[in-house]
């Protein structure tokens, strides 16, 4: 089916803002927090098996896998903004070639990241914060879960597709079949057959390798209205460099992100030794529960803001950004209470035995929440920016946090609060970083007549 025919449904038309918002938002939240529960799954049956050296091995890693997950974003977030635009111009066949394009580079991208990890695997393990104790662990989970973080670097990229074309409930599917794959292996791989760490890096792959597959059948369909045709595979040098400009400011976070990642390993090490890496490591587990669900808000809040700008309907696609910021907040107010109340009991999920464990990573899982409840006022703010193709301000604030605020942080405040700096530097840095994101937003919506609160006015936009 041709996609440029005129009879091709548009998704975006003839509902509500908010029951689009939900259409296109609950597949993703859940898709997000089954993909949480899918990183977890292994710290959690690695702790139990291994103890706390096996947590802290896996949470050395994390930062290679956030090179793969910033590449993915670059051109999976970045590609997919452009397609969001072009079908909002009514260009279908741009939207199409787009969709090409993305694919090739992620192939690319997610080759020259695997490349170059197995080329420099112990000094990059060494590099991300491994001491002699880890670095056994370290190096055999990441010799086989690399081949998954290649195949979710694509599939993760494409997925994106699969939502803004229509279909985020299929796009959900991608995520709970990897994690499910990945929930039924990991136990059977760990313990069962008693291959410990590598069992649940092969669990990963399992996992990451029928998603992958799944996502690949959904843009090859010929009963797909988007799908990926050979003749769009032809990189073309406008869309490469759109893309990649788009999408920078989610590959610039995620890089930042493992950037930071390393420096507060080295810190923990440092400050604390692997008790405190492996704690932080449980925190961070626990805290991303809570923020990929408000992700998943994000994600499908996006396509309806590129859609809409691109057929400039600004009232509408500013008053989308409000909802989900609203939706978001929610999310993650409810998950600060919960993780306040009960952060020892959830400590001890990971490893029920080691006493000293449990109590610094329950303390570290209350620190490090603390401005929790205003996370999505940044985080809904860069992807707005990112869906209206003003990739500058959304890398500036991708940027402020990680590489401005919080390195400086992790490198500063240890020297004058200990270890408690390492684990609150993230946390100042959030709080400043929302200041920078309101003070955005306020700019944009004065020029278009709106606030950055929800007023009356705004609400008669939305319905407009």
């Amino acid at each position: 089916m041709s996609a440029d025919a005129k009879h091709i449904k548009n998704p975006f038309k003839d509902k509500k803002l908010s029951k689009l918002l939900f259409k296109f938002s609950a597949p993703a939240v859940a898709g997000m927090f089954v993909n949480a529960l899918f990183n977890i799954i292994s710290r959690i049956y690695v702790g139990q098996d291994i103890g706390a050296v096996g947590i802290a091995a896996i949470t050395v890693i994390f930062p290679i896998g956030l090179l793969y997950m910033g590449f993915s974003a670059l051109i999976g977030i970045g590609s997919n903004a452009l397609f969001s635009i072009r079908l909002g111009e009514k260009n279908h066949r741009e939207a199409l070639r787009v969709l090409g394009n993305g694919f090739i580079l992620l192939m690319i991208a997610a080759g020259l990241v695997t490349s170059f990890s197995y080329l420099f695997l112990d000094k990059l393990l060494l590099f991300c914060g491994a001491d002699p104790v880890i670095l056994p662990y370290a190096h055999e989970y990441a010799l086989w879960v690399f081949p998954g973080y290649f195949l979710f670097s694509i599939g993760a990229g494409m997925n994106h597709f699969i939502r803004s074309s229509g279909r985020p409930k299929t796009a959900m599917a991608t995520q709970f079949i990897g994690a499910f794959i990945n929930l039924i292996a990991a136990p059977l791989f760990i313990f069962k057959l008693g291959l410990g760490i590598k069992g649940a890096a092969l669990a990963t792959v399992c996992g990451q390798t029928v998603s992958f597959s799944w996502v690949m059948y959904c843009l090859t369909g010929h009963r797909v209205q988007y799908r990926l045709m050979w003749h769009n595979f032809q990189l073309k040098l406008q869309i490469v460099l759109d893309v990649l400009a788009i999408g920078f400011s989610q590959f610039a976070f995620q890089l930042s992100t493992a950037a930071l990642n390393v420096i507060l390993n080295h810190a923990l090490l440092k400050y604390g030794g692997n008790l405190a890496i492996s704690a932080m490591g449980i925190a961070l587990s626990i805290n991303t529960i809570v923020i990929m669900p408000t992700m998943g808000i994000s994600q499908g809040a996006q396509p309806l803001i590129g859609y809409n700008h691109g057929a400039r309907k600004y009232k509408t696609s500013i008053q989308t950004l409000k909802m989900a910021m609203r939706w978001g907040m929610l999310v993650t107010t409810a998950g600060f209470v919960i993780l306040e109340l009960f952060a020892r009991p959830i400590a001890a999920i990971f490893n029920g035995t080691d006493t000293d464990l449990i109590n610094m990573a329950g303390r570290v899982i209350r620190l490090v929440n603390i401005l929790l409840p205003i996370v999505p006022l940044q985080m809904m703010a860069t992807t707005f920016f990112q869906a209206i193709n003003q990739p500058f301000k959304a890398a500036l604030l991708s940027l402020s946090r990680q590489i401005l605020l919080v390195i400086p942080l992790v490198l500063i405040l240890p020297l004058f609060m200990g270890l408690d700096g390492v684990f609150l530097a993230p946390v100042v840095a959030d709080g400043l970083a929302t200041l920078l994101a309101v003070v955005l937003l306020k700019q944009f919506f004065n020029r278009h007549g709106e606030t950055v609160f929800f007023t009356k006015k705004t609400k008669r936009a939305a319905r407009k």
